[in-house]
């Protein structure tokens, strides 16, 4: 039985995922680095303090961009892992987990396809199940 309409969706997932982490590193991130906030003190404590904010939130995007990125390349590993006529167990329900990880991140586009994708996988399970019996 054919895996083709879940390993879409993960293809999906994995691809906006890695685009997304290399939007987050460098783009945004960057962007967050070069903007900064706008200074208008003039002390040397207010500066030092908002320098300190900038490179926080510099810090959190990039390893969110990090993420994204090391999320996508294990799922694109996982979604070729997937075999035709082979009961999966894990690799569904990790999906399912990214899934619900993605939809706490607000990326629903990978939220969305993940959630599919794991619940194709495991419906997909039932149907090879029932075949394997039969034959």
């Amino acid at each position: 039985m054919s895996r083709k309409t879940e390993k879409i969706f993960a293809y999906v997932g994995c691809s906006w995922q890695i685009i997304s982490g290399f939007i987050t590193i460098f783009i945004y991130s960057i962007w967050i680095k070069q903007q900064g906030f706008k200074v208008t003190g003039s002390s040397e404590l207010y500066i030092s303090a908002s320098q300190s904010v900038i490179d926080s939130i510099y810090s959190f995007s990039t390893t969110l961009g990090i993420l994204f990125l090391g999320l996508g390349l294990l799922n694109l590993y996982l979604v070729r892992r997937l075999r035709e006529d082979k009961i999966e167990k894990k690799i569904p329900i990790w999906f399912i987990l990214c899934g619900i990880l993605s939809y706490f991140l607000m990326d629903f586009l990978s939220s969305f396809t993940f959630i599919a994708s794991g619940i194709i996988t495991l419906a997909r399970n039932k149907s090879i199940k029932i075949i394997n019996n039969i034959a």
